[in-house]
């Protein structure tokens, strides 16, 4: 996973630069993150890896999709697409979708907080957390919330390339590490 991260790192900022220079971020993202959900559905995996089909036909499927969707793609967008399929890196599209994300929030100075809790967050920590990481990172905060109950307690929390783990999960592989060693 992270391999792909910084494969497809180029390629979000390249978008992102393009998208930019157009003024279309906000069209560009909404764009990528469709293609990502396109790009990783199961049915759309195999037309992409047909060998039968050429990579012109895949953009021209991709892009069909797409606007069975309600988005018209622009010329740039399809451009991408293609440069991506002749690069072999189309199946990156949730990567590169999740790093022109962070582009967009990083010069809108806002950071995307992703935290993953054993149990639901009441509103009052759900503030705590936000004004925590505002005070930390200096940037506004969107926070998100998943549950997973595998933690145990305690929570995961993300932003950007970063985990701080402090769940009890996390605290008992640790652990166990240190007896593994010794």
């Amino acid at each position: 996973m992270q391999e792909n991260l910084t494969i497809a790192r180029p390629y979000a900022q390249a978008a992102f630069d393009v998208a930019q220079g157009s003024n279309a971020v906000a069209d560009w993202e909404r764009a990528l993150r469709l293609l990502a959900v396109i790009v990783a559905d199961n049915d759309m995996r195999r037309v992409i890896n047909s060998p039968g089909l050429t990579k012109s036909r895949i953009a021209e499927l991709v892009v069909a999709v797409s606007e069975s969707a309600g988005l018209v793609l622009g010329a740039q967008v399809k451009k991408f697409i293609s440069v991506l399929l002749d690069a072999g890196r189309l199946s990156l599209m949730p990567e590169i979708a999740q790093g022109f994300a962070a582009h967009h929030a990083n010069v809108d100075r806002v950071a995307e907080v992703e935290v993953t809790s054993a149990f639901p967050l009441d509103e009052a920590t759900r503030n705590r957390i936000t004004s925590a990481m505002q005070a930390r990172l200096g940037k506004e905060v969107r926070l998100s919330v998943a549950i997973d109950s595998a933690l145990i307690g305690g929570a995961k929390v993300k932003v950007g390339d970063v985990v701080f783990d402090a769940s009890l999960r996390g605290g008992l592989s640790q652990l166990a590490n240190v007896f593994n060693i010794k």
